[in-house]
Formats: structure tokens, C-alpha cells, sequence
């Protein structure tokens, strides 16, 4: 049997999944509130190791169309075709971007292609405008759990989201900031250790949205101190890189020639 597994997140699965871990959220907010809010989105998979028979958590992706996950370069980089998917599918194919450069981070974005999507899974929307600036995104966490002031404090196996604001963007990047006290919305974090690949979602009158997913976080505003307020994630922006993802899950019987 091989080794790595995808846990698809489900809503049943949000709440009994124990190898899913966390995030990083305000130290001054009721971590129940977080768990609540995770209860609500339903839309990724998370892709595990066994390792010394525990799940070693590697990365996240989110389901973007039928069989098709969209996640991080650096996080497809470690899986391999034929690759265990809970609920009785495996990964059929893998395609990260041509432009990627192993431990570096631009064009951090990739596609997984399953056998099959899960029942019950939220197909979520590609975001094709450039409007990302000052709306609120929320992030569904795997990685390790901690808050602002403490940095990383654990892994409880709970699953939490949180939100945040769109701080700037550049041509390839959307980035956050981990505010504290009056500047952070009521349910502000970041993504924690672990939860690469995972998403940056918006939500409107058309429905759910990804705009980013989790490439890296910027540390120097905090000393390098990781997890704490201040810090920036970076996120890869799905509005740059629309083209190449639909070019690439866009079905063959779609398209004018296929490759051999």
C-alpha cells in the first residue's frame, strides 16, 4: 500500500477527523468560535503521510471541478501518481507549473487530478477579477494550531477556519496581515504549519470563490518569529493563473487537439 493518503475534509470529517489539525488564530477570541466556523466550508482535502503509523500532515488542496484539485507547487511536488486517495480513489495525474523552481516561490501553484470527487464535496469557483484588494477572505486550517501572541502551541486535531483581509496584491501574489486589537476582524488568523496549498476563499451572491492558496509566509516584521501578528502570508493568486488552470482540467473531448 503506498504511504501517502488524501483525507478528504467533509462535513462529517470536519468534526472527527483527528489527524486534521489547525491554524493560527487571536489569543483574545474564543477558540470555539474558530471550530464553528469551519463547520460552515466544506470544499478541500488535505493530503497526508503515514509516517511511524501517524499522519504527518504535507498540504491542502481544494476541489476546483470534478476529479481536479487545485494546490500548491511545492506541495504537488512530493506526492506521486498512484498515490493512495481516502474514500477509495488515487491520484491519476499531477501537473505543476512549468515555471516552478523546486524551493523557490514564484508560480507556487499546481493541479492534482483524482479518480474520483468525493459525494457531498463543494466544487468551489476560480476568481477571474482583480478586485481581491480589501475584501474578506477565509482560510480553512490543517496545519498546527497556536495564536498571535504565542506562536505555535500544538496539535490538538481539531479543525478551525479563520478570516482575514486582502492586504495588497502584485501581478502573481495576494498578501494578508495578521492585525491584532482594533485593526483584526473578530474571527482574524492565518494559515499554521501544514496548511500549504490550502485556500483564500471569498463568498458572494454567486457563491464561493478561491483566490489564493497558501505558498509562504514573510517573518521579517516579527523578528522571524513565524505564527505571530504582524506576519504576512502570501498566497499564489488564482486570478493570475486562470488561464493555465483552466487550460489544464479542461476535458479533452473540450478541446481542439488533445496530447498523445
Amino acid at each position: 500500500m503506498n504511504n501517502k493518503i488524501l483525507k478528504v475534509t467533509g462535513l462529517c470529517c470536519l468534526l472527527c477527523c483527528a489527524s486534521l489539525k489547525a491554524m493560527v488564530i487571536r489569543h483574545d477570541v474564543n477558540d470555539s468560535e474558530y471550530i464553528n466556523l469551519a463547520s460552515h466550508f466544506n470544499p478541500t482535502i488535505t493530503f497526508t503521510m503515514l509516517h511511524n503509523t501517524k499522519d504527518v500532515v504535507e498540504g491542502t488542496g481544494t476541489i476546483i471541478r470534478n476529479n481536479w484539485v487545485l494546490t500548491a507547487a511545492h506541495v504537488a511536488n512530493i506526492l506521486k501518481v498512484g498515490d493512495d486517495v481516502y474514500v477509495d480513489s488515487k491520484i491519476q495525474k499531477i501537473i505543476i507549473h512549468p515555471k516552478w523552481q523546486d524551493r523557490k516561490f514564484p508560480f507556487d501553484i499546481a493541479l492534482v487530478k483524482i479518480e474520483m470527487t468525493p459525494e457531498r464535496m463543494v466544487i468551489t469557483n476560480l476568481y477571474d477579477k482583480s478586485d481581491e484588494v480589501s475584501q474578506i477572505a477565509t482560510f480553512l486550517g490543517r496545519g498546527n494550531f497556536g495564536n498571535g501572541l504565542k506562536g505555535i502551541i500544538n496539535s490538538d486535531g481539531l479543525l478551525r477556519a479563520a478570516q482575514n483581509v486582502v492586504e495588497e496584491v502584485d501581478p502573481r501574489w495576494i498578501r494578508f496581515k495578521f492585525d491584532q486589537g482594533d485593526k483584526a476582524l473578530a474571527l482574524e488568523g492565518i494559515s499554521g504549519p501544514g496548511d500549504s496549498g490550502g485556500p483564500a476563499f471569498i463568498s458572494n451572491d454567486k457563491g464561493l470563490f478561491i483566490i489564493g492558496v497558501s505558498s509562504w509566509q514573510d517573518a521579517a516584521p516579527t523578528n522571524w518569529l513565524e505564527a505571530r501578528y504582524n506576519v504576512i502570508e502570501n498566497y499564489s493568486r488564482v486570478s493570475y493563473f486562470i488561464d493555465w488552470i483552466r487550460e489544464n482540467t479542461v476535458d479533452c473531448a473540450q478541446k481542439k487537439e488533445c496530447a498523445k
